[in-house]
């Protein structure tokens, strides 16, 4: 099965959620008066112009990256409690991460490494071992943060700068993982990003802690099912997309043809026929952004089916040449100041 994670823009109000379509016109024209007004006129035609338009590009374009090595863990990374690459393997990643999109402004920014227990993954891979249920005296983590300060136009190593590289705490005196013994860790350090543009992502949204858990996954299963009903009505996606694109592609200084090629990626979800939607029933709500956003996902420790693991909640199967394939999404929802839980929308 395939993987692909988009970040779903949700530009419609709770409440807009609710309504269902009742003749066969585009959703977006009944939606309409619920999405903000300065979306009002994005569609599928104007979707990628509009986009390009918004992206500006500069004499410098830093981008910043990470290479995460790890011993007898798996784990999460995500900056500015953004979630940015997850790895329930043991397999050594060969490329470097880019962290832009987690990087909404210049200053000091924040890196979260999440560990847990290899589990059986030694007996799966190699036929050795047993299951490991907690983290290990040698269990360790060494994420190395560095600058491209034109990556669109060289990616060369030699025009690689090191910010820095950060390993996992030790016990005092010591060689030991700081975890060991412990079914999960997680510690944080910072670094510095000079970045010329400057994202609001979920910098000023409410605290979601202060309301009801239970109101707040009945609100996120009709949003939803709400994307599910009308995903595929193309002007209904393109404003639904929008702000999440436009957010990725400044951080990435993405050309027309970058953001042409993210948009065929979209078009090409929203053809696919007879979409089988999962169940939301066995997911859980996970906070990010200092508790300013929320999303659905199925367990991180304990999934019903290992495959799921960390998946996002909203995700469907379907067939294609006899062969059946997965796609899962990640919707990443917040609370504008002041608002309550009818004003759910995506990170801008």
């Amino acid at each position: 099965m395939k993987n692909i994670v988009l970040l779903v823009v949700w530009c419609v109000s709770v409440s807009a959620c609710a309504q269902k379509q009742k003749e066969k016109i585009s959703s977006v024209n009944i939606l309409k008066k619920h999405i903000p007004e300065y979306l009002q006129e994005i569609n599928a035609s104007n979707f990628v112009s509009k986009i390009v338009k918004n992206v500006k590009h500069y004499e410098k374009e830093p981008r910043y990256f990470i290479r995460p090595i790890q011993n007898n863990c798996t784990y999460e990374i995500l900056v500015n409690d953004f979630p940015i690459y997850e790895d329930y393997s043991i397999d050594v990643l060969a490329t470097p991460l880019g962290i832009n999109i987690g990087i909404l402004k210049s200053g000091e920014q924040t890196l979260t490494v999440r560990m847990y227990p290899i589990g059986d993954l030694l007996k799966d891979n190699y036929g050795i071992g047993n299951t490991v249920t907690t983290l290990l005296d040698n269990t360790s983590m060494k994420i190395e943060v560095v600058k491209y300060d034109a990556y669109n136009i060289s990616h060369q190593l030699s025009d690689e700068k090191t910010v820095l590289t950060h390993y996992s705490p030790t016990k005092e005196g010591t060689k030991k993982f700081i975890g060991a013994g412990l079914p999960y860790y997680e510690y944080t350090f910072s670094f510095n990003a000079e970045v010329p543009y400057e994202n609001e992502g979920w910098l000023n949204g409410e605290d979601l802690t202060q309301f009801d858990k239970e109101d707040i996954k009945t609100a996120l299963a009709k949003i939803y099912k709400n994307t599910g009903d009308n995903f595929d009505d193309e002007d209904y996606i393109s404003c639904v997309f929008y702000n999440g694109f436009l957010r990725n592609s400044k951080a990435k200084y993405k050309d027309k043809v970058e953001i042409e090629e993210t948009c065929l990626e979209l078009k090409k979800s929203v053809s696919i026929k007879k979409k089988d939607f999962f169940d939301l029933e066995n997911c859980e709500i996970q906070f990010y952004g200092n508790n300013k956003i929320v999303v659905l996902k199925h367990s991180f420790t304990n999934p019903i089916d290992p495959r799921l693991r960390g998946k996002s909640g909203f995700g469907y199967k379907y067939e294609e040449e006899e062969d059946v394939f997965a796609e899962w999404l990640d919707i990443y929802l917040y609370i504008p100041k002041g608002g309550t839980l009818a004003d759910l929308q995506t990170i801008k």
